[in-house]
């Protein structure tokens, strides 16, 4: 984790526009106190990302509506699991879209970012996701959502145990960080994260997040 002043000099700005990147939801960031800080994997992306000239960028904010990746890739309640790895191996298992033979060695790129820093982002709340992108594995970005059947110990940035699963699997860096950025966003809008936090039936969630992306101007 790197503070909002490394993650400025490392992209060439100014503290006043991480901080703003940070509200737009384009920076994924985790608080303690009054302090943010950010994962220096996700700047370095970003990094990399800007640099890039604009004809390479294939997708737009508009195209990733995660309501629709969410009924795609799926939404699943009681996953069992005791420990983060069995929680992750079960709830990567259900996910709709992935041949079987590519699971195992994705699910070893989810364990090695969690080595890296624990993706839990407080609330009960993990984001797992490689530390890289994930070309050649699949053609599109793929999103789902496990609600486990316990609460499991998760190294979260809060120490709370998490009971809810966001799993990105994403076929490039740009797409990688959009929709990070965009999950972060919504999970700071008070009734998404709250429908989501109460477990709320599927089509309740789906139809929660798709009026907040609405509202977002996606």
């Amino acid at each position: 984790m790197i503070s909002v002043k490394e993650a400025a000099d490392i992209l060439g700005v100014t503290s006043k526009t991480i901080y703003h990147w940070i509200d737009q939801g384009r920076l994924p960031s985790h608080r303690l106190g009054k302090q943010y800080y950010l994962e220096q994997t996700e700047v370095a992306n970003l990094a990399a990302e800007l640099r890039k000239p604009v004809s390479e960028i294939t997708k737009t904010d508009s195209d990733l509506h995660l309501s629709d990746m969410l009924a795609i890739a799926g939404i699943y309640y009681n996953v069992p699991g005791k420990n983060k790895n069995t929680a992750l191996h079960n709830a990567l298992n259900l996910i709709k879209g992935v041949e079987a033979k590519m699971m195992e060695p994705i699910f070893q790129m989810f364990l090695t970012r969690e080595e890296l820093a624990s993706t839990g982002i407080g609330d009960g709340i993990a984001i797992p996701h490689a530390r890289g992108t994930l070309v050649g594995y699949v053609s599109q970005p793929l999103l789902s959502l496990s609600f486990l059947e316990q609460p499991i110990e998760y190294d979260a940035i809060d120490g709370k145990p998490v009971n809810i699963l966001f799993l990105l699997i994403s076929p490039n860096v740009q797409t990688h960080l959009r929709i990070l950025a965009k999950l972060a966003y919504l999970l700071r809008d008070h009734l998404c994260r709250e429908t989501i936090i109460k477990q709320a039936p599927r089509e309740t969630i789906l139809s929660v997040i798709a009026k907040a992306e609405k509202h977002l101007g996606s």
